[in-house]
């Protein structure tokens, strides 16, 4: 494999080195991509072979470990933003969630995402421009992305001798547009960016990675990723508008919260989008399905409920804590202030699972009653 062993986590420049914004192909001859293809080729998921297998799980090893000291370095509440790669540059969704993203880290918050396009470039987007004494930099960083809206899925690009398949060079043409922008609106923003974290995978290899996080703990294995995304997440999570990929963090966070073994320990989730992306039923025309919303609001309080009511815990002591941590708002002061009042348990937390002693951590216990 061509992937060294590494002993810090990457950045941008390391695993966008090599792209070329004057090539038609310049997206492929980045770092990432280069390693994307030959993981690809050693059976992506399904490694073909167990040198290949342990060789990813050494690399894995290595960044959890960087991954550990980073946390340790920084030691600052760590508020997840979940959400989908196919949010165009150009919605208002992504707009709130990059001026949502400004804020959180105005107040000291360390954000991290799954490091791809849509919901999780415009979190860090706004985390890059949050020194910035007013928001036009960032609206003006915003107007620019716009002009390549949405990144290309780079799927099925391989022909059988794993070159690229002809039908798909016009994806990598606008995939090169995309991150070409990116890296322009990135030269604008502040030469020291403040600190953001990102946790890809090479499974989703097909998504371009935004060059605005200033950390990546990029896994081979996305299962390895998604734990750290989410049990990492220790101050809250902010989801914004998603699909199946966001929907398996909301219900794994559940699943978190469902197993406290105190109320303090719930961890708050936060459901932002300005047109209740995340409270609207799907819409059926002519067989053909559309989304302009996900329901889970009818969901997910009741899961809790029965996971957190117990012999010891009244139901209005669990309602009264759903009531401040489980919330439909695009309010950033409320949203502020739900995540700076789990900070203090979050933060012990963190610590018990930078020590190695999870058995402290009540979430991690999870009895499977």
């Amino acid at each position: 494999m061509s992937v060294t062993m590494p002993n810090q986590l990457y950045t941008a420049e390391d695993l966008l080195g090599g792209f070329n914004p004057w090539d038609k192909m310049g997206y492929t001859l980045s770092r990432d991509f280069a390693i994307y293809r030959e993981f690809v080729a050693n059976g992506g998921p399904l490694p073909a072979s167990l040198a290949v297998r342990a060789e990813q799980a050494a690399h894995d090893a290595a960044i959890a470990d960087a991954l550990r000291i980073f946390l340790k370095t920084v030691q600052r509440p760590l508020v997840g933003i979940m959400g989908g790669h196919s949010l165009p540059r150009n919605h208002p969704a992504y707009k709130a969630i990059a001026h949502l993203a400004r804020d959180l880290a105005r107040k000291d918050f360390l954000l991290v995402t799954g490091g791809g396009p849509g919901v999780m470039e415009a979190a860090h987007l706004g985390v890059a421009f949050s020194s910035t004494e007013t928001t036009k930099e960032l609206d003006d960083a915003i107007e620019a992305l716009g002009k390549a809206p949405k990144a290309p899925v780079l799927d099925d690009l391989f022909a059988p001798d794993w070159t690229i398949k002809e039908g798909k060079l016009k994806a990598l043409l606008e995939a090169r547009d995309w991150l070409r922008a990116a890296i322009e609106v990135r030269r604008k923003a502040p030469a020291t960016l403040p600190v953001s974290l990102a946790i890809p995978t090479w499974l989703y290899g097909a998504e371009p990675t935004m060059p605005f996080a200033t950390h990546y703990a990029k896994y081979f294995q996305n299962s390895l990723r998604e734990e750290a995304l989410v049990n990492n997440s220790r101050a809250g999570i902010v989801y914004g508008r998603g699909g199946g990929g966001t929907m398996r963090e909301v219900y794994q966070d559940v699943e978190r919260n469902y197993y406290a073994k105190t109320l303090d320990e719930v961890t708050p989730m936060i459901f932002f989008d300005v047109e209740k992306y995340w409270e609207t039923d799907p819409v059926m025309e002519e067989m053909k399905a559309t989304t302009p919303g996900i329901n889970v609001k009818p969901t997910i309080r009741p899961i809790l409920t029965f996971g957190l009511v117990s012999e010891k815990r009244h139901k209005k002591d669990v309602e009264a804590c759903l009531d401040k941590k489980l919330l439909f708002t695009t309010d950033h002061a409320v949203i502020i202030d739900a995540l700076r009042e789990h900070e203090e348990q979050s933060q012990k937390n963190l610590t018990f699972a930078l020590a190695a002693e999870p058995l402290k951590i009540g979430t991690l216990r999870m009895n499977r009653r």
